[in-house]
C-alpha cells in the first residue's frame, strides 16, 4: 500500500510552474527582440564590483538546491513507517492491529479482499476489493458501523483517521463450452 505523494506532487508542481515561468519569460523576450541584455548594465556593474558576495550567494543557492534535492530523493525512497500502538502499558504491533482490522473488514458483505496498514498513532489505510455487483452503500455502512467502530473501541479513541480505497474485483468470466 502506497503512502501519500502530496509532498512530491507539490514540489513537482512548484518546480514545473517555475520552469514554465522562466521559459515563458525567455520566449517573450525573444519574441519582442529585446535589444538589451536581460540584466541591466547597472546590475552587471554592481555584480562586478561585488564579485565575492555574488559568488558566495550563488554558491549558497547551489548548495541549498543540492540539499533540497537529496532530501526529496531520500524522502521518496525511504520505507514508510508503521508505528506500534501503546494501549494501557501494552504495545500492540502495527502488524497485529492491521491483521485484526483486515480480518474484520473481510467479513463485510461484498468484500472479497482487504489490505490494511497502520500509518499513524493511530491512523489506518484500508484498501478493500468489492465483489462485482456488491452493494456499495451497505458495505460502506457496515465498514463504518462495525469494523471501524470496533477498532475505535479497541484503541480507546473517539476518532480514528482512516483512508479507504475501494476497488472493484474483476468480473468472473463464464466459459462457454
Amino acid at each position: 500500500m502506497n503512502r501519500s505523494n502530496r509532498v512530491e506532487r507539490v514540489l513537482a508542481g512548484v518546480l514545473g510552474a517555475l520552469a514554465l515561468l522562466v521559459g515563458g519569460a525567455a520566449v517573450v523576450l525573444h519574441r519582442f527582440a529585446v535589444d538589451r541584455p536581460v540584466l541591466d548594465p547597472v546590475v552587471l556593474d554592481w555584480a562586478r564590483r561585488h564579485l565575492l558576495p555574488v559568488r558566495l550567494g550563488l554558491l549558497a543557492l547551489g548548495v541549498l538546491a543540492v540539499v533540497l534535492g537529496l532530501w526529496w530523493a531520500w524522502r521518496a525512497i525511504r520505507p514508510e513507517r508503521h508505528p506500534d500502538v501503546l494501549l494501557d502499558d501494552v504495545v500492540v504491533t502495527a502488524k497485529a492491529l492491521a491483521a485484526a482490522v483486515r480480518a474484520d473488514a473481510e467479513q463485510v458483505a461484498g468484500v472479497t479482499g482487504a489490505k490494511v496498514a497502520v500509518v499513524g498513532t493511530p491512523a489506518l489505510r484500508l484498501r478493500l476489493t468489492l465483489r462485482h455487483g456488491a452493494d456499495l452503500a451497505r458495505a460502506w455502512r457496515e465498514l463504518d458501523d462495525r469494523v471501524l467502530a470496533r477498532a475505535r473501541a479497541a484503541l480507546g479513541v473517539e476518532a480514528l483517521p482512516t483512508a479507504v480505497r475501494l476497488e472493484l474485483a474483476k468480473r468472473e468470466r463464464h466459459r462457454v463450452r
